[in-house]
């Protein structure tokens, strides 16, 4: 449980400084916490932290996460505990509450910021703030802002709140903007590739697939094999050393229709083919959508053997020199079998839990743990259900985010390091902030509070 609970805070701490759609300030409800610092007051009501329970419900609820077979929308779920800090124990809904105060405090310092730089909403900004709250009233309240009211009374908020809300977010990208640039422009390549070396792992692999690939094959239904470069590429590669040419009743060379001459597998009347098949390479077969190769099971005995190649291939190359292990990956040909050649190799992140983006992503996070400790040149080994990963660790390519072969692997990484940032900058004014702790008293539990999904 302890895992599955701590994955999803993960992901609703990432999306808190984009997602979250309606916040409070000020004086529309009872002030929670206030910031008083360098000449700056502000304030945050009791209605934000409602408001930023519910919608941690609606995630928790949303994305099926259970607590010994209990959802989250079942009121039994936040009383269960759990060893969160790894000492004490503590109910879920307490160590919920207590995350989501600590996000109101983010926001409240972020709130400081802005006024504090002197900052101040873009014509554009205040434009996209109205259009999304002009869509609302439309869609939610059909119009009226009573109708919506009434709606968003559920989560604490009414019509201005809401306002206050996207203006707020709206503050919180220009604090972000202004203190690092768009994109983390602003921010230096030393502090990019710290951050990068602290939260990726760099890694070559060779794998081994648990299962057949389908490949091309003639009207024999023998594989046929090509050349991959020069003049020749993409043309079948005959066996001109153990084949023999094959001729026309005329007495004229048989070709194909590239106009190359053709050789077949001896006394086979020229009706089978001779393939070069250790120059040439076959070619996969892709499956109707053309979005993945067509593979086939493994025998059992297939799979034995190949458990076997794959434990003796590690022991060979767990020493191997950089040179050597690419040589290995060349020989295998694993890229062209996973359809992407990579030439600077992979990056993942390390804190990131694959297991959430799919359960067939698991091995993306195993391959993390068995190069943990691991120094630059080591080689490690893993089982997934795909097959067998030989991966080597490798120094981080300097400002390699930069890269655009690399752009599969570092998508989040601007928005990443700017939210790392940005929390250190926040927390730096925590200890500013006063909690009303007999409005927080009188304030619901996530237990209590309803499932947002929307607002």
């Amino acid at each position: 449980m302890k895992k599955h609970i701590l994955r999803v805070f993960a992901l609703t701490l990432a999306l808190l400084l984009t997602l979250l759609c309606a916040v409070s300030c000020g004086g529309k409800g009872k002030t929670l916490m206030t910031l008083k610092k360098d000449g700056v007051t502000v304030t945050l009501s009791v209605n934000l932290y409602e408001l930023m329970l519910s919608r941690m419900k609606g995630n928790l609820c949303y994305y099926g996460y259970t607590a010994n077979g209990v959802t989250a929308a079942d009121s039994n779920f936040w009383s269960f505990q759990d060893k969160f800090d790894g000492e004490t124990f503590e109910t879920i809904d307490s160590y919920y509450s207590g995350l989501i105060l600590d996000n109101c405090k983010t926001y409240l310092a972020a709130l400081y910021l802005f006024e504090k730089e002197g900052l101040s909403l873009s014509a554009t900004a205040e434009e996209e703030i109205e259009d999304r709250l002009g869509e609302i009233l439309r869609t939610d309240g059909e119009g009226s802002k009573t109708k919506l009211n009434a709606v968003l009374a559920t989560y604490g908020v009414n019509y201005d709140l809401l306002k206050e809300a996207y203006v707020l977010q709206a503050k919180v990208d220009a604090v972000q903007e202004h203190l690092y640039g768009k994109d983390a422009a602003g921010v230096g390549p030393t502090v990019k590739d710290e951050f990068m070396r602290e939260n990726y792992v760099h890694f070559r692999q060779i794998f081994l697939p648990a299962y057949n690939y389908v490949y091309e094959t003639d009207e024999n239904k023998d594989v046929i094999y090509y050349y991959t470069e020069g003049e020749k590429k993409d043309r079948v590669y005959y066996d001109v050393h153990n084949g023999v040419v094959g001729y026309n009743e005329d007495g004229s060379k048989i070709t194909d229709e590239n106009g190359d001459v053709m050789y077949f597998v001896k006394d086979s009347d020229y009706k089978k083919i001779a393939y070069d098949s250790v120059n040439g390479k076959p070619a996969y077969v892709m499956n109707e959508e053309g979005s993945e190769y067509k593979t086939e099971k493994m025998t059992e005995d297939e799979l034995k053997a190949l458990a076997n190649r794959a434990e003796g291939l590690f022991e060979t190359l767990k020493n191997s020199t950089d040179a050597e292990f690419e040589a290995a990956i060349s020989k295998e040909d694993t890229n062209a079998a996973l359809g992407t050649d990579y030439d600077d190799g992979y990056y993942l992140q390390k804190n990131l839990d694959y297991l959430a983006t799919g359960e067939g992503n698991k091995y993306l996070s195993d391959i993390i743990e068995a190069l943990d400790g691991v120094e630059d040149g080591g080689v490690a080994i893993v089982e997934s259900i795909y097959g067998y990963h030989i991966v080597k660790k490798y120094p981080h390519t300097e400002k390699a985010y930069e890269k655009e072969e690399n752009a599969t692997w570092f998508k989040n990484f601007a928005a990443d390091l700017v939210e790392k940032l940005f929390l250190e900058e926040c927390e730096k004014h925590f200890t500013d902030i006063k909690i009303d702790e007999d409005i927080m008293a009188e304030a619901p539990t996530m237990k209590e509070v309803g499932i947002n999904y929307y607002y």
